[in-house]
């Protein structure tokens, strides 16, 4: 497999591995999904409770704790997919962020197996024997070409072959002759 090649499925992978991790169970990395998540429910709590001010601030950390399950890209991906649906109540916020973290965590499991699959593709064809050119072969005899001439006669055919192999012709014979 080439060098590129390679790369670039390595680096598919690993971005893919990389957006399906889990949260942080501690620690400054927790800390920065937690706040990042915290934003994008600020936004998804001010569409649906435009006069809710910081009184969806314990809405927020109740839904962080719940979103925590997911994976931490995924997480933070769908929720900021999920201002452009419509809600009628906050509850419904956490259902949607679910589904569309559903999704996406499909999608990228199928795109883990898709680069397997290709990979094993490319290794598999770049393991197949090189093929060998044909040995030359020989006229044929005029023996030979005579007896094939005959034969395609007997099945319906008009043929006409020459004895080097190089010129054949063959046409669709209007009357079958009879044996």
């Amino acid at each position: 497999m080439g060098d590129a090649t390679e790369a670039a499925i390595a680096a598919a992978e690993w971005k893919t591995q990389h957006e399906l991790r889990p949260v942080p169970a501690g620690g400054p990395e927790r800390a920065q999904w937690e706040k990042a998540i915290d934003e994008r429910l600020r936004r998804l709590a001010a569409k649906v409770l435009p006069t809710a001010g910081d009184g969806a601030a314990d809405w927020r950390c109740a839904m962080v704790e719940a979103l925590s399950d997911l994976p931490a890209m995924v997480a933070l991906t769908a929720a900021k997919k999920a201002i452009h649906t419509p809600y009628r109540f906050i509850g419904e916020i956490e259902g949607e962020v679910r589904r569309l973290a559903d999704e996406m965590i499909v999608r990228r499991r199928a795109r883990l197996l898709r680069l397997a699959t290709m990979r094993a593709e490319i290794e598999r064809a770049a393991a197949m024997p090189a093929v060998l050119p044909a040995e030359p072969t020989l006229p044929p005899t005029p023996e030979a070409v005579e007896a094939l001439n005959g034969y395609m006669r007997r099945v319906g055919c008009a043929t006409r072959f020459t004895v080097d192999g190089g010129t054949y012709q063959a046409d669709i014979a209007e009357e079958v002759p009879s044996a």
